[in-house]
């Protein structure tokens, strides 16, 4: 007789999965350390250029967008932070587009059909890269935002350094906390 590996491999990386998802936000106005981490102008690290098919069949260079500030958000359709968070993002998309804020996903999903469908389903404003393997997220600078952990968000200043960084969902209030001061006056 053979053992049944099947469920509990497929128990194991739903777990992993799971595991793989940060925490909820806290609430607007809780104690505790600011999760939202933000860098001074001096001690500001190069982002680098992340590039490739977005999930949509376009096309998303970050280099193509300096001069704007730009968030970028590391999500999965199976993450339920990611998920939350989403059309907040959208929402601040939309709102500060016109100030030249920038919005760019970075999606974890093996599958393109299912990120496809959480694109289509939660409405994103904005492109998201596809980037199943990670590859274009190991470009990051070691030890900047936990790459295991979804979701994440990296603000870049307009001159294309990291300003601020946030390990979990991110609120529209902080991320408008994070961007106002780069944006054009």
């Amino acid at each position: 007789m053979r053992p049944i590996r099947v469920p509990i491999a497929a128990a194991a990386l739903l777990l992993a999965a799971l595991a793989a998802c940060s925490p909820p936000p806290q609430p607007e106005g809780s104690s505790g350390p600011d999760p939202l981490k933000r860098y001074a102008r001096a001690d500001r690290v190069e982002m680098p250029e992340l590039s490739g098919r977005s999930v949509d069949g376009g096309r998303v260079s970050l280099k193509a967008l300096r001069g704007k500030v730009v968030v970028v958000n590391a999500w999965a359709s199976w993450c339920a932070p990611c998920r939350a968070e989403a059309p907040g993002l959208s929402r601040v998309h939309k709102e500060l587009y016109d100030k030249g804020l920038r919005v760019v996903g970075v999606n974890a999903d093996t599958s393109l059909s299912a990120a496809g469908a959480f694109e289509k389903e939660a409405g994103l404003a904005y492109p998201s890269l596809h980037d199943p393997r990670g590859r274009q997220l190991l470009r990051l600078p070691k030890g900047l935002v936990n790459l295991t952990a979804y979701p994440f968000t990296i603000v870049v200043d307009p001159e294309g350094r990291v300003a601020a960084t946030r390990i979990g969902a991110i609120t529209e209030t902080e991320l408008k906390r994070a961007i106002t001061p780069l944006l054009p006056a």
